[in-house]
């Protein structure tokens, strides 16, 4: 007799557990429906690649500005911003706030054929029309902006991070992480540059920020940032390098970085290739180049 009550009890509480597995089974569907009850994306509700980076919105009379903008540059909206990273390479401290003017800066790296018309010759190992031109040291630069009759300078240091950033407080403008929609570096380059703006580009409508070749900027470096002047900071008076920022083609992840900062003495064109000992074993290319900017008219 008492066998029997034991299985009796047992199979109603094997009853009770299976229709409680069948509710929370309901319930489940209804919270996490199956990928076959989820509607089929479109192609018109997929996100497009640059939908992570929103261009700046202009008043209308930045507007104003924006389209007396030189052919081939982008209006750059001046304010304030924090400048550097405190938790990243020493040369990167500290952080610190900086404001500008508005200032036009170029939408691509200076081409090849655009130097060749100033300068009447091509520098750069990889040959190419639409190419970044490389291979170009500071002084040579320099020369080109003297033959440019005033409508090219090198942008600050604090000029171009700002431009880089669009706004964005992130390691590159479009998040955290590396991602190929918007840059050409050592992972995706088959290693070499590649036509400008055949990536997507930044908040400002400017391309390459990010890897294809470095970019020349005008301040001297010195190895941590001195507080000389919050607005329009144009760097130390006098040095032994030139700030070079942005990553190349053959770049790692983490030279693309938006704060990421490389120095290289105004006659060199490449960098010097370091052993871990410290110890100069031979010279390798690192594609330098450049873009202009221009300080609006008062």
């Amino acid at each position: 007799m008492r066998f029997y009550k034991i299985l009796i009890t047992f199979s109603l509480l094997f009853l009770l557990s299976a229709c409680g597995d069948k509710a929370e089974d309901q319930a489940s569907e209804e919270i996490h429906p199956s990928f076959s009850q989820l509607p089929e994306a479109s192609e018109e509700s997929s996100p497009l690649p640059d939908q992570r980076v929103v261009p700046v919105q202009l008043s209308p009379e930045d507007k104003a500005k924006a389209e007396k903008a030189p052919e081939g540059m982008v209006f750059i909206k001046g304010g304030c911003f924090i400048m550097g990273n405190d938790y990243t390479q020493e040369d990167e401290k500290p952080e610190h706030e900086v404001c500008l003017d508005d200032f036009y800066l170029d939408k691509y790296e200076v081409t090849q054929e655009r130097w060749e018309k100033v300068m009447g010759f091509n520098p750069s190992k990889f040959v190419g029309a639409n190419l970044p031109v490389e291979q170009v040291n500071f002084l040579d630069v320099q020369k080109f902006i003297e033959k440019s009759g005033g409508t090219c300078r090198l942008p600050t240091e604090a000029e171009w991070e700002y431009a880089a950033r669009g706004g964005a407080t992130t390691r590159y403008y479009w998040g955290n992480m590396v991602h190929e929609d918007y840059t050409w570096y050592v992972d995706n380059s088959a290693e070499t540059t590649h036509p400008v703006g055949s990536k997507a580009a930044n908040q400002y409508g400017l391309y390459d920020m990010m890897g294809n070749v470095w970019e020349w900027v005008n301040d001297w470096y010195e190895p941590y940032y001195k507080m000389r002047s919050k607005n329009n900071p144009q760097g130390p008076e006098t040095g032994e390098s030139k700030v070079v920022r942005g990553g190349a083609f053959d770049s790692s992840a983490g030279a693309l970085r938006i704060t990421s900062r490389v120095w290289l003495h105004p006659k060199n064109k490449v960098f010097p290739k370091v052993t871990t000992y410290g110890q100069i074993m031979n010279e390798v290319f690192n594609y330098v180049g450049f873009r202009c900017a221009q300080s609006l008219p008062h």
